[in-house]
């Protein structure tokens, strides 16, 4: 059984066992290190709420676990290669921190057993059980560029996935999209689960897990807008996901958008990533514009900008100083020039 995405009622005489006991019972062929790491990077719920390994389950609890991708290839100990730390921008004894290119993946899987941030880094990283992703807390889509963090041993990843839970590493995207959003700032809350009629897409489903992202509009041009975007949650594909479903997809979206331009880069990029250091408590921010050569080309020829929001990142007791929209656009965007209205 890959995964119990549609769901699994607890049968009477499966009651009285802890839940990660369950889930190996059902799911033999991982261990149960395995799932207690699935329960606590939050990828498990009972009745719609998450829950802990120790949770006793109860006769009719629903179980259900987020839809996991096929299980990552092992990585190719055995096949030695230099470490790559292109696109490092920090590192020391505990963690990494990654300014990921468009075009790589996070970790091994089916088809791309050769290459990965994983396998560019494997060297730095710590190694743990049958089933360690060595290093990875959180993950970026493959074409979407931008900032990550990685743990350099298990007690580290362990500490990193808890502050993720607890909602103390904060994410900030910008992305261009199409259209404008209803409102300048708000919540898209909406929960996402595996889409049923295409098993390689997520989508906005009844009984999916809870999913919100904050976002902002900054700038708007004629026909798309640029955005800040900040997850509450991180469910696969969550952003993409949301702005889809409300019929405002990322530009260049080959999964999610079905608008046919001339833009094939996915204008997702993840600008600002803050937390407290995992071993030292020292407040930690860093800021990556994206890259220049995916994001130029199409504001070249956009039009006049209107500035809906003159503050692209406030200042938040982890970064400091705030970042202006004017800021983004000139030393992110390359957009030089008149603007178009301020806001009051």
């Amino acid at each position: 059984m890959e995964s119990l995405e549609t769901g699994q009622r607890v049968e009477a005489h499966e009651a009285g066992q802890r839940l990660d006991r369950l889930l190996m019972i059902w799911n033999p062929r991982h261990s149960r290190t395995f799932w207690q790491r699935q329960i606590k990077d939050g990828r498990v719920a009972v009745n719609g709420q998450k829950a802990k390994a120790s949770y006793v389950v109860e006769v009719g609890d629903w179980v259900q676990i987020e839809a996991l991708s096929a299980e990552p290839a092992p990585v190719p100990w055995n096949a030695a290669r230099a470490v790559d730390e292109t696109g490092v921008i920090y590192r020391d004894d505990a963690i990494i921190v990654l300014n990921k290119p468009k075009g790589l993946v996070v970790h091994p899987s089916h088809g791309h057993e050769d290459d990965s941030v994983v396998h560019r880094l494997a060297p730095l990283l710590g190694t743990g059980g049958e089933d360690f992703r060595p290093g990875v807390v959180h993950r970026l889509d493959r074409d979407t560029t931008g900032l990550m963090v990685l743990a350099r041993t298990e007690e580290i990843r362990s500490r990193l996935s808890a502050m993720i839970q607890e909602r103390v590493v904060h994410r900030d995207y910008i992305a261009v999209i199409t259209g404008t959003l209803p409102e300048p700032a708000g919540v898209i809350d909406a929960p996402i689960g595996r889409d049923p009629a295409n098993r390689l897409r997520m989508a906005v489903v009844y009984g999916g897990r809870v999913a919100r992202t904050h976002y902002r509009t900054l700038a708007a041009w004629d026909k798309v807008s640029l955005v800040q975007l900040r997850l509450e949650t991180g469910r696969t594909h969550q952003i993409r996901v949301h702005l889809a479903s409300v019929g405002h997809p990322v530009v260049g979206d080959p999964l999610y958008s079905r608008a046919k331009g001339t833009f094939t880069s996915q204008l997702l990029h993840a600008v600002r990533l803050s937390f407290p250091h995992p071993v030292s408590g020292q407040p930690l921010c860093f800021t990556q514009m994206p890259p220049s050569e995916e994001w130029t080309r199409w504001s070249t020829t956009a039009g006049p900008i209107t500035i809906i929001d003159p503050v692209a990142l406030p200042h938040t007791a982890l970064c400091a100083p705030e970042m202006h929209t004017v800021t983004l656009l000139q030393e992110g965007l390359g957009i030089l020039g008149e603007w178009g209205a301020f806001p009051e």
